[in-house]
């Protein structure tokens, strides 16, 4: 077993016992691993961590290609303004790719087949063509009185990989939000939500005219659903207060939008359903639809929740704190990926995504 480059492995093993007969053991073979002991509200579940020595700011997971894609910063080395593609099996990084100035939000097509990317520094969106990391278009965002803008966040529109949208923002005032567009082949369509109406947060339904968005910067905390069109994007419903804080993550999964604080509605009608019983706030949500769970990452600590009984799956501890947005990210069979409390790539995978609840 060889330590690849760039590259720093935790293995956690189920008992204190396991740890002091195996560590000796590996250290004569010049193998750095640590041992854990896991505490969770069930019982202890085997994790590996992997660390990948690598700043990114975003990341996104390709089920068609098996790939994690993550965006570099120009402040992250020699892959600084690049799209970095790892293989999440092997903990390596496998190909890269020069995006621009300051690639940030990252977002794949349901059906696999398309890359978009938010680049900070030319306030534009590129686009890649998986199969081979080409791009194809790139379109600015435009500007206002306030500058030009970015992209806070990006969906591609379910089963219509050249339609996608984007939640603007500027760079300099507040509030930040500049309307969400709709952009198909590269081309803004006419009709854009209002810049009053804070749309920051935007997830694509299950259907190729609904999207849900959220105002996560203004008190009114509004709740929306959007309509796409021909012409392009409106407001058909806004319920203030839904989930009530700022600065959160939405995701949507079968007809229903969860928050990283816990709560959940039905995606059409901004009705509360349930409320996983988080304690606080997390930093990173995402919603396994296979195996029926939601996974919050809160500081140092994984935790998992039932889709349907909203009861908790369980928890394990993490090697390292997240304190930030986490940009926590499903992939494979039992695997996670998210942003560490310094911004690099951690990889892991844990028998708490696929085991049966206890119950």
């Amino acid at each position: 077993m060889a330590c690849r480059q760039r590259l720093t492995s935790v293995l956690l093993l189920k008992s204190p016992m396991n740890s002091n007969i195996f560590q000796p053991f590996l250290r004569s073979f010049g193998i750095a691993i640590s041992v854990l002991t896991l505490s969770v509200s069930v019982w202890p579940q085997l994790f590996s961590y992997y660390l990948i020595d690598q700043p990114v700011n975003d990341i996104a997971y390709s089920r068609t290609t098996g790939m994690i894609y993550a965006s570099v910063p120009s402040t992250g080395g020699n892959l600084g303004n690049h799209i970095i593609v790892v293989n999440p099996n092997s903990r390596t990084i496998v190909n890269s790719v020069f995006a621009g100035s300051e690639p940030n939000k990252l977002a794949v097509t349901s059906d696999g087949k398309y890359l978009y990317v938010g680049l900070n520094g030319s306030s534009s969106v590129k686009r890649y063509t998986l199969s081979n990391m080409s791009s194809d278009i790139s379109f600015n965002l435009g500007s206002g009185s306030n500058g030009f803008f970015i992209a806070e966040d990006i969906a591609p529109i379910f089963n219509r990989p050249d339609v996608v949208a984007v939640s603007r923002q500027n760079t300099c005032c507040s509030p930040r939000h500049e309307g969400v567009a709709i952009y198909e082949n590269g081309v803004q369509l006419p009709t854009v939500t209002p810049r009053t109406s804070e749309t920051n947060e935007i997830e694509a339904g299950g259907d190729q005219t609904a999207l849900f968005g959220y105002n996560n910067e203004t008190s009114g905390f509004q709740y929306r659903r959007l309509s796409v069109d021909g012409t392009g994007v409106s407001i058909g419903l806004s319920q203030p207060n839904t989930f009530g804080a700022y600065s959160l993550k939405i995701r949507y999964s079968q007809g229903r939008v969860y928050a990283s604080n816990g709560k959940i509605v039905e995606a059409y009608t901004g009705v509360p359903v349930g409320e996983f019983a988080l304690g606080g706030f997390a930093n990173g949500l995402a919603v396994d639809r296979q195996n029926r769970r939601v996974l919050f990452v809160m500081g140092s600590t994984l935790r998992a929740f039932h889709t349907l009984t909203f009861q908790p799956n369980g928890a394990v501890n993490l090697p390292t704190n997240v304190h930030n947005q986490a940009q926590l990210t499903r992939w494979g069979r039992r695997g996670i990926a998210y942003r560490t409390n310094d911004g690099k790539l951690a990889i892991a995978e844990s028998l708490l995504i696929t085991r049966k609840t206890a119950q």
